[in-house]
């Protein structure tokens, strides 16, 4: 049955002033790559506004469309679903309400969708996270289809295991990659990150990406640069690259940060656990090991775990963050394969 099944993620093209949306489009992609290793057709593609939806779908003739984040207007399924009565219509959010709480169309959007779920049996609002359905399904009383993300990079970005942390005496590399943005924390890591960097005497190299900074991340890109002015530490700010680039990227860092405020899955993180390389996160990780979660409101607390994430790198404790991406990604194979089984 699954064979017969044709599933299509539908991205928005980002203006060109602001970069690829190249989380929400590797996101796609690795879901893409799963699912055709289980033997489901599946393809990504990009457009530049809704009008171009209806071309999509004449072409490949899904049976099942995703589309990725809010940006298609309600009242456009009014016009889509009549034209693909048989095809089943997904809207599929990506981030948790901390988070979306930032887009002013948010709830207006998410309520009208609830409406055309009603409205239409095969049009369905989708989560990538089990927080936000269940917080979406109390609030509004309706039934929302669990999506979630699954790390499956394209088989020629797959590393060797020997992959080791360089040893360099004098300095250390330690990234907190994504978009800069409050929720993402940056600020706080910068400074545990000096303080791990001065224990161990080592000038610090920290790593950000600087071109895509969102929702009044002004402030906190000039906040680091401004920590990081009149010491001996350096902040390197690099621009949003290809996946197989950025991952040649973190394999040379030390460490990885991503202690943030809120996240339904971090694909930032799970690169550096791909690439063997420590990484710190949140209890906001889910599939992280515990033993890397981190405070992010606790500089000592953060510092901790660094120097424990230090330490490990020895015996290999990333093992287990490996694994607990591995057994993610099983139960999340398990779902989407149930779930297309079923409609």
């Amino acid at each position: 049955m699954l064979k017969t099944k044709k599933i299509l993620f539908i991205c928005k093209q980002r203006p060109a002033q602001y970069g690829a949306s190249y989380g929400l489009l590797n996101s796609c992609r690795f879901i893409c790559n799963a699912l055709h290793s289980m033997g489901i057709s599946a393809k990504l593609v990009e457009v530049i506004d809704n009008n171009c939806i209806d071309k999509e779908l004449h072409n490949y003739k899904p049976s099942h469309v995703f589309i990725e984040a809010l940006w298609v207007i309600p009242e456009k399924f009014d016009v889509l679903i009549p034209l693909y009565p048989h095809v089943k219509w997904h809207v599929r959010l990506h981030s948790n309400t901390p988070f979306i709480s930032n887009e002013g169309i948010a709830m207006d959007w998410i309520r009208k969708y609830v409406d055309l779920s009603k409205k239409y049996s095969n049009f369905y609002l989708s989560v990538n996270s089990l927080t936000m359905v269940n917080e979406l399904e109390k609030t509004f009383n309706t039934n929302i289809v669990y999506s979630p993300n699954i790390y499956q990079p394209d088989k020629n970005e797959v590393i060797k295991d020997d992959v080791s942390i360089k040893e360099n005496k004098n300095e250390i590399s330690i990234a907190s990659f994504g978009a800069i943005r409050p929720l993402k924390n940056q600020l706080i890591q910068a400074m545990a990150a000096i303080v791990f960097a001065n224990e161990m005497d080592k000038k610090l190299n920290f790593h950000i990406n600087y071109t895509r900074i969102e929702t009044n991340g002004e402030n906190v890109h000039k906040n680091l640069v401004s920590l990081f002015q009149g010491t001996n530490h350096q902040l390197i700010e690099h621009d949003w690259v290809l996946h197989s680039d950025f991952l040649k990227l973190i394999k040379s860092m030390d460490m990885g940060l991503q202690i943030s405020f809120s996240e339904t899955f971090n694909i930032v993180a799970a690169d550096f656990v791909h690439q063997n390389v420590p990484i710190i996160g949140s209890n906001e990780i889910k599939w992280l090991n515990m033993m890397y979660w981190a405070n992010p409101t606790d500089l000592d607390n953060i510092v901790f775990h660094m120097r424990l994430a230090w330490l490990g790198k020895n015996i290999n404790l990333q093992r287990l963050n490996k694994w607990g991406l591995e057994k993610y990604n099983n139960d999340a194979k398990f779902v989407w394969k149930n779930y297309l089984t079923q409609i």
